[in-house]
């Protein structure tokens, strides 16, 4: 279940939907990816928990953070300064929106667990397991992950809460002084927190092509930066090397070119995810505390060869590691169609 942020208001069914498949491709291509904007929207949430409570907010909970998500910290401002009152909403009326509960979620959990016990159990009695059977395995570990900081957040909200302050947003500029005087990328509160994704500013013409041409930025909540810390890239990077150690014990590939193109694309993989730790932990570095996660080594050259350079190499070779999984199936070995025998793990 991808729980994308609630759309703007001019989106149209094909927008949201071209919108959806854009983030199903990137699961499917790079579920790291997903993994990681889940992480952050979910730090991004307990953050705003925190410094409701700080305010004496009361009925404030994690739900409500990720149903603000990128705008928490401008509404923690706005009630700090008592330009609006706490939101009125509770945490029943946020999950009325959702289209699914946590016990939608737990199902879905449940029967993705009960795959990977029965490939484990395959493995166990030596019978064949197909590789698209291990590649799937290796994407539910990070979808479990994704699964557990998505909890909390609600399913397909389409329709925004709209919250009126007792001001027009001049005044609250015109209070809030020099901060408030340079220009804004997503919403004229932006000096509340500013965004550090300046890419689509960096080059317009991108901006013009896929970004959001609309100022302020209609997409409420507002989509979120990604700005992990500097170990993230190093813990993805030992989630992969997990899932193609799983996948060489096991595996059973038709021909030997296969076998050599399915390694050197897991080699491949889980070198550009190396480097590419290694250049997010340099850019994290106090001295270079200016090269912020997109707006830093990204966009300067030659340092930005460190990402684009294993970027591509990633998506090469996860293409490569999907295409070999599926034209295995032309030739499985026979004890891929050997039913499991559950009678054997009893003790008898």
């Amino acid at each position: 279940m991808l729980h994308l942020n609630v759309p703007a208001e001019h989106e149209g069914f094909w927008t949201s939907f071209f919108r959806k498949t854009r983030w199903l491709i990137l699961g499917a291509l790079a579920p790291e990816t997903v993994l990681l904007a889940s992480g952050g929207q979910w730090a991004s949430a307990k953050r705003s928990l925190t410094d409701m409570e700080e305010l004496g907010a009361t009925g404030w909970t994690l739900v409500h953070g990720f149903y603000a998500d990128m705008t928490a910290k401008q509404i923690q401002y706005l009630v700090q300064k008592e330009y609006i009152a706490v939101p009125d909403i509770t945490e029943k009326e946020i999950f009325d929106k959702s289209k699914a509960d946590q016990i939608t979620k737990t199902i879905a959990c449940l029967q993705t667990g009960w795959f990977v016990t029965e490939c484990i159990a395959r493995a166990i009695q030596k019978l064949a397991i197909s590789p698209l059977e291990l590649c799937t395995c290796a994407f539910i570990l990070c979808t479990v992950a994704v699964y557990f900081f998505w909890l909390y957040k609600p399913l397909n909200v389409t329709t925004p809460t709209t919250l009126i302050a007792d001001c027009s947003i001049a005044t609250i500029l015109l209070r809030a002084g020099t901060d408030a005087e340079k220009p804004f990328w997503n919403t004229p509160l932006d000096f509340v927190e500013p965004p550090s994704n300046y890419t689509f500013g960096n080059w317009p013409r991108l901006a013009k092509r896929w970004g959001e041409t609309l100022r302020p930025h209609p997409e409420r909540p507002q989509p979120p930066a990604l700005r992990p810390a500097a170990t993230h890239p190093v813990q993805l990077a030992r989630f992969n090397l997990l899932h193609h150690r799983l996948r060489r014990m096991v595996l059973r590939l038709p021909s030997h070119a296969e076998k050599l193109i399915w390694r050197a694309a897991c080699i491949a993989t889980e070198g550009s995810l190396f480097v590419h730790a290694i250049a997010e932990a340099v850019s994290h570095h106090a001295p270079l505390h200016d090269y912020m996660y997109i707006d830093g080594y990204k966009l300067h050259w030659p340092a930005n060869l460190a990402f684009f350079v294993p970027g591509a190499t990633y998506f090469v070779a996860r293409l490569a590691l999907i295409a070999v999984a599926f034209s295995s199936l032309r030739s499985l070995p026979a004890e891929s169609y050997v039913n499991l025998q559950w009678t054997r793990f009893i003790p008898h």
